[in-house]
């Protein structure tokens, strides 16, 4: 009986191996998580060249992970043992009172962020037209009082410093007691996912109208609509599963606007800036104009307004339709996907005025500025 009892766990576990991998080549492939919002890797093919020089091995042990029987239920017992065994503040991820999700700092890279605001600065002042640059400040560095007692720095006042002596050409519109302010007086910060909420993106609407001595509108002059069950990306990279959802609200001024989406050679329109069929969604900032498009144009013939220009990351989604109400054509440009000459972009669209519009973060990891021509 002793020996039985000595040999029972090697059994269980090869027991436990076989059935897992059993179930992983038979049962069906998912080809999409919905709880972290991306592609899962497929079986890959077997050949020669692949097993020689490794990549098939790669390939699987990649295969393996994303497919593996339970994979959600091993994610979430993964990171609430982390929580539990005190590696809260080891995690890119932090779980922070009021049920908050806020991503680790940004590792800080200088060169990068350097690069970024470099190609920003140089292309405006050979754009000749006014430029402004906002830079979102992270959730960790907002929402402080939330964070666990020990977490990594923050590098949203160094970054801001930074830019000040960078930018010649540029006018650096800082947000950061505004948005700070802000959190004192309603929810700035979604729950859970990186962005800013529609209260949030309100006060950088009004921040930059200040900055360029226009008037702004009051809160009351919009119509809120929320809409609960959201779920962000910071949730879906988090592993804790039971965060309550958050709320999206839609603030809608009333304004009738033309959308066009434009990705290549396609072409989508709409007469309105929300997309409501991202509603039913778990991730519902898709909500704001569609998700990510190269191009995304605007087109409000009350407004006063010409043409402005957004060379942006995804935190300009909601914030467009603030900026629509002032402006004729807004032209939003993702740098991720857009190839083309944006001189000539500028040339032919007759654009009046610039602004850069990304998180902190961001400029500290994209280095897709140097399309900047």
């Amino acid at each position: 009986m002793k020996k039985l009892y000595s040999v029972l766990p090697a059994v269980v576990f090869v027991v436990f191996l076989a059935v897992m991998t059993l179930l992983l080549f038979l049962l069906p492939h998912k080809d999409y998580s919905e709880n972290e919002k991306r592609n899962l890797a497929d079986l890959p093919e077997v050949s020669v060249q692949a097993i020689m020089d490794g990549s098939f091995q790669e390939d699987l042990e990649t295969f393996t992970a994303d497919q593996v029987p339970g994979r959600d239920f091993f994610v979430g017992v993964n990171a609430y043992w982390n929580l539990a065994t005190g590696r809260n503040a080891a995690q890119d991820i932090y779980k922070c009172k009021d049920d908050y999700l806020i991503n680790a700092p940004e590792t800080y890279n200088e060169q990068v962020f350097t690069d970024n605001l470099t190609h920003f600065d140089q292309f405006a002042a050979a754009a000749g037209v006014p430029a402004d640059l906002i830079m979102v400040p992270s959730t960790g560095y907002l929402m402080e009082d939330v964070l666990p007692a020990f977490h990594g720095e923050y590098h949203d006042d160094m970054l801001y410093d930074k830019a000040a002596e960078l930018l010649e050409n540029i006018n650096l519109i800082d947000v950061r007691d505004t948005l700070k302010e802000g959190v004192r007086n309603g929810q700035v910060c979604y729950r859970t996912d990186h962005h800013l909420t529609s209260y949030g993106n309100y006060l950088l609407y009004r921040a930059f109208q200040i900055a360029h001595g226009k008037a702004y509108n009051s809160r009351d002059a919009y119509e809120v609509t929320a809409c609960d069950g959201f779920y962000g990306t910071t949730w879906s990279g988090s592993g804790y599963w039971f965060t309550p959802a958050d709320t999206v609200e839609l603030w809608d001024s009333g304004i009738q606007v033309q959308v066009t989406l434009r990705d290549g050679q396609e072409r989508t329109q709409s007469d309105s800036l929300f997309f409501l069929d991202h509603l039913e969604d778990m991730d519902k900032y898709p909500v704001f104009l569609d998700g990510n498009h190269s191009v995304v144009a605007i087109s409000n013939p009350q407004a006063e307004g010409g043409a402005l220009l957004v060379v942006r990351d995804s935190y300009a989604h909601c914030f467009s339709a603030f900026l629509a109400e002032g402006y004729q054509t807004v032209y939003l440009v993702d740098l991720r996907y857009y190839r083309e000459s944006l001189s000539e972009f500028m040339q032919t669209h007759h654009v009046d005025r610039m602004l850069y519009l990304y998180g902190v973060d961001n400029l500290m990891t994209d280095t897709n500025s140097v399309w900047l021509s």
